[in-house]
């Protein structure tokens, strides 16, 4: 368990190990032998979808099973009469309903958790199937910062959705506990309420701190792999499920988020170890494959993995002014390759034909825009360059082959970084109104997510290159802070 840290002013317990949300001026700021980086407790009394540290805290004691029946049903009590879902908004359907109570929470915050497990969790991870469901909720369980997190998530959403996206966001305040975060004791708990969290930044737009919380996740997943001191595909296997799932999409969003930020993947040696090899690229073994993770095929996520390197590398070359032209397309071609291998469609067996479908569809659209981003690294950012041409086109295609609204919201919204890259790497008006067409019917079915923001952060960078200024989209996403996932 994480160790407690009590506060003066608040009459609650705080979890150590997740980023501290409250002011700069913050009592426990003051505190110079302070360990460590928390997230507050979820109110008991009030919803607030601010993170400032105005919260009406309570004391929350560690979940346990409820005596009450399984089937017991929470319901939200309201403020407010505006608890109808707007018209035209669709929830997804829960796969595997689990209706626990937990006696010693009050009735919203359980209801919190049952909307976190019947909804949030579908919309977070759109291409995981039901087998998630219970690891999840045994984790939230068990993990106060978890716990807190979700139903933090849960009400931005239940609220977003209420009242159309209306919803007023307060990033954290507090800088100097991003600084303390790196040497915080960091629980399994805590990692996937920092999933949580970065998930909340994506609700919310997708722009705003959410880098430190992303690390934790991805420092901790490190370290676990790293603890036995194994290979690893087998302390991958060796873990449990939900910690299996932490630490693919940890490394998923590391991936993406590479991209934005302009860094080499910290799980490069990772995924290299892992897809590398012919027989590792294969999906067919489920505890190591990305597909029922984030729709990815495992060659794709090397790929994407080596083209963010690439891009690193040849930013630090540029800089140094030691660039070499042969090497940068030697290694250019040898990703083209992995991405240009046939992949035969059929081969992962025990899942639905749609929901098969899906994340084919899903993979094939990163397939071909990762293509569009690796030729932006080689040739640059060129919307004339044929290749980029071509692969936009390519991209466009298999996006039409996901219009019908079922396979639109599990496909679209797990493509915008895809769209993005094309988006911004296109000067054809046809494919531009496309590509915003797309962001923002997803952005008006779901209320909440990035869909709007990167639709914005396209048009800056056309109005940029139309001004005749010299545009780098990953220059234009690094400013922006926006996570493309």
């Amino acid at each position: 368990m994480s160790p407690i840290v009590e506060c003066p002013l608040f009459s609650s317990h705080i979890v150590v190990g997740l980023p501290v949300m409250q002011d700069i001026d913050s009592p426990l700021d003051s505190r110079e032998n302070y360990p460590g980086v928390m997230l507050p407790a979820y109110p008991s009394s009030t919803y607030t979808t601010s993170l400032e540290s105005s919260w009406t805290q309570s004391i929350l004691p560690r979940p346990h099973t409820s005596e009450f029946s399984a089937t017991y049903h929470a319901y939200f009590p309201d403020e407010e009469d505006n608890n109808v879902m707007p018209i035209g908004f669709h929830l997804p359907h829960p796969v595997h309903n689990i209706h626990y109570n937990w006696s010693n929470l009050n009735v919203q915050q359980n209801a919190s958790l049952q909307h976190y497990m019947d909804h949030v969790l579908r919309i977070q991870y759109l291409h995981a199937d039901g087998s998630i469901d219970r690891p999840i909720w045994t984790l939230i369980h068990s993990s106060d910062s978890a716990r807190e997190a979700a139903c933090l998530l849960a009400d931005f959403h239940r609220r977003s959705t209420q009242l159309q996206g209306a919803v007023s966001y307060a990033a954290p305040a507090d800088h100097d506990v991003y600084t303390r975060i790196q040497s915080a004791s960091v629980t399994e708990g805590d990692a996937l309420a920092s999933l949580c969290m970065v998930s909340y930044f994506l609700f919310s737009g997708g722009q705003g701190r959410w880098q430190a919380f992303l690390d934790s996740a991805c420092e901790f997943s490190l370290g676990v792999l790293q603890r036995n001191h194994v290979a690893s595909n087998w302390a991958l296997k060796l873990c449990s499920d939900s910690m299996r799932f932490i630490i693919k999409t940890s490394m998923w969003f590391d991936v993406l988020a590479s991209a934005t930020l302009i860094r080499r993947p910290k799980f490069l040696e990772v995924i290299r170890s892992l897809y590398g090899t012919t027989s590792a690229a294969d999906d067919r073994e489920v505890e190591l494959s990305m597909m029922g993770v984030m729709g990815c095929e495992n060659r794709i996520v090397l790929a994407l993995a080596e083209i963010a390197d690439l891009a690193y590398w040849k930013d630090e070359c540029v800089r140094a002014g030691r660039l070499s032209v042969p090497e940068l397309v030697r290694r250019g071609q040898e990703i083209e390759t992995i991405l240009k291998s046939i992949n035969d469609p059929g081969r992962l067996h025990g899942l639905d034909a749609e929901k098969l479908r899906r994340r084919r569809l899903t993979s094939d659209v990163f397939r071909a825009s990762a293509l569009v981003y690796l030729h932006s690294v080689i040739s640059g950012d060129h919307p004339q360059c044929p290749e980029i041409m071509s692969n936009i086109a390519e991209t466009v295609e298999c996006l039409k082959r996901a219009e019908d609204v079922s396979t639109a919201r599990h496909v679209v919204r797990s493509v915008v970084f895809s769209i993005c890259i094309c988006g911004c790497l296109t000067d054809d008006p046809q494919y531009r109104n496309y590509f915003i067409r797309r962001l923002m019917e997803q952005q008006t079915e779901t209320v909440v997510g990035n869909c709007s923001g990167v639709a914005q952060l396209m048009r800056r960078v056309w109005n940029s290159r139309e001004r005749g200024e010299p545009v780098d989209w990953r220059v234009v996403m690094q400013h922006s802070q926006m996570l493309l996932v």
